[in-house]
């Protein structure tokens, strides 16, 4: 009897941790990598949101406005092969959003930038910019038909430590295409040219593939 006891709860204890193993597998695998079927909007002067989640900064830009200190020196931030100036809109993804990209526009795909850095909490505003410019990301560069440039900016956070892209140089994108995906927790910026307007504000919940966030003036 005394030996059957320390047994029963012993059992019970490995069943729990393989349930609770278990749960979490089956939420990531099915809740948190899970891709809905969206309808995106069939307009070629809209941009589309890249991410779900909520806009934090919707921000004009010039060329001396949007740089940050970083390491020894100022840089100048994801901007110079866009435009002269234009518009940033931040997106902040928590654990409960889809955390695939979509590309916002009909574009080819041209480069990206990964930049290794920090995993600070990406949930913790830090500047006007919306986005934990510390921490690591990866810039992708695209340029549409028109000759117009915007880039989709992934930002890793405290939890998200893989960020993974899905396009090639030179390959063609049409908007609400699936081009990458962080995971956990996460930010995902839009850098637009200054031809673009804004149809969003601050505080909005977006939908990956569906909201317009910008239109081409």
């Amino acid at each position: 009897m005394n030996n059957f006891q320390p047994k029963k709860i012993l059992f019970r204890l490995v069943l729990a941790t393989f349930l609770i193993v278990l749960a979490c597998i089956a939420y990531y695998q099915f809740w948190f990598l899970r891709m809905p079927t969206r309808h995106t909007p069939n307009d070629s002067a809209a941009f589309i949101s890249p991410a779900n989640g909520e806009v934090v900064a919707v921000l004009h830009w010039t060329a001396d406005s949007i740089a940050w200190e970083k390491d020894a020196g100022v840089v100048q931030v994801m901007t110079t092969d866009v435009d002269s100036s234009g518009w940033l809109i931040a997106i902040e993804m928590d654990v409960t959003n889809v955390h695939y990209q979509k590309a916002p526009m009909a574009a080819r795909f041209l480069k990206n930038e990964y930049v290794k850095g920090q995993f600070n909490n990406a949930l913790i505003q830090t500047n006007r910019f919306g986005l934990r410019l510390e921490n690591e990301r990866n810039d992708l560069l695209f340029e549409t038909k028109n000759g117009l440039r915007y880039k989709v900016i992934q930002v890793a956070g405290l939890l998200a430590r893989r960020i993974e892209d899905y396009v090639e140089p030179q390959q063609e994108v049409v908007a609400g295409e699936v081009i990458g995906l962080i995971k956990m927790g996460s930010q995902v910026g839009l850098i637009l040219p200054e031809n673009t307007l804004p149809t969003v504000k601050i505080g909005q919940t977006v939908i990956d593939g569906e909201t317009v966030l910008a239109k081409i003036k």
